[in-house]
């Protein structure tokens, strides 16, 4: 690790890329780069921006050519189609430069004043940074409870630790850069795939503020969707409870079954409990068979669309600005 330190403290003048994935953020895109420029001019480094776009029906493309016109360093990627979030990130990791990279959201409730310590903790040789937020300010209690369901669930059943109350805002190292773009799983819960990593990890608190402008662009089922796509590609606990409850079932049903003939054959069969515990134990079982198949068909679909082996993205251009330090050669572009 003294290694790492020394090569990045000789290696004056970094280049840091800045992963930002966006739809329908024209009102947040400039106010986000000029403080991104503020903060990383402070930092002494070079840097470059890599706007991650899903197609977006407001002007939000249009203000981030405004400002590659004014010359600031910005990769562009826009892809054929919407693809989400979490894909968005993926590919915008796939197309950066830097020898570190920092994944940001474009509307302004992480910090980036943030970056400086950040970028600090990176070369003192940590591998990864993750801010890790202390209060969420300006959103949904209902939300937040559900994230803190989420998170405890996680921690629980998950095979990696991922660490709670953090989201895609972080810094990794080049290398863990590489590593990540290895896991090409197309429901891409980066959270995961960075612990799956592993790597040298620092943890920051924040204090996260509300959105700059307008509202969250992921709505409550895309919400679930990426709650899902961490827990069922990093945890068989699932699929065990499903078993365990199975089993649970056979040994009460049978035991209660032994019971009720003893009771019976005792003191007299009753001609309406049959139909009592029938219903019941009917019902109680139909819904443990409908909530197993819906979980083992989770895992299902999510292994039919890996093994389909559909490109993850489709970009359908990319536009640079001429003060990029590194262009990125269509020779080697990332796999897809």
């Amino acid at each position: 690790m003294t290694d790492i330190v020394q090569d990045r403290k000789l290696n004056d003048n970094p280049l840091i890329s800045i992963v930002i994935p966006l739809y329908n953020e024209e009102n947040n895109v400039q106010p986000l780069v000029e403080r991104l420029a503020a903060v990383l001019n402070r930092a002494e480094c070079s840097w470059e921006l890599v706007f991650a776009l899903d197609p977006s029906p407001d002007r939000t493309q249009q203000k981030i050519r405004e400002l590659m016109d004014a010359n600031y360093p910005i990769r562009l990627v826009v892809f054929s189609r919407r693809i989400g979030k979490p894909l968005s990130v993926l590919a915008g990791l796939d197309h950066c430069q830097g020898d570190a990279c920092i994944i940001i959201d474009a509307d302004l409730q992480d910090p980036p004043e943030l970056i400086e310590q950040m970028i600090e903790k990176w070369r003192q040789g940590f591998e990864v940074v993750i801010p890790q937020r202390v209060s969420r300010k300006g959103e949904n209690f209902l939300y937040l409870m559900a994230a803190d369901i989420f998170y405890w669930l996680l921690g629980k059943i998950a095979e990696v630790e991922v660490p709670k109350n953090t989201g895609d805002f972080r810094l990794m190292d080049a290398r863990v850069v590489r590593e990540v773009r290895r896991f090409r799983e197309r429901h891409g819960f980066l959270r995961g795939i960075v612990a799956s990593a592993g790597f040298r990890t620092a943890i920051i608190p924040y204090y996260r503020e509300p959105r700059f402008t307008g509202r969250t662009q992921i709505p409550l089922a895309g919400a679930f969707n990426i709650a899902l796509d961490g827990i069922a590609p990093f945890s068989r606990i699932p699929v065990r409870i499903i078993l365990a409850l199975g089993l649970i079932l056979l040994l009460l049903g049978g035991g209660a079954g032994f019971v009720w003939l003893l009771y019976s054959i005792f003191r007299g069969f009753s001609h309406l409990a049959p139909f009592i515990a029938l219903g019941i134990l009917g019902l109680l079982l139909s819904g443990i068979v409908v909530t197993s198949m819906g979980i083992i068909g989770e895992y299902l679909v999510r292994a039919y669309e890996e093994i389909r082996r559909r490109p993850l993205y489709i970009v359908d251009k990319i536009e640079e600005t001429a003060s990029l330090q590194r262009k990125l050669s269509p020779v080697t572009s990332p796999a897809e």
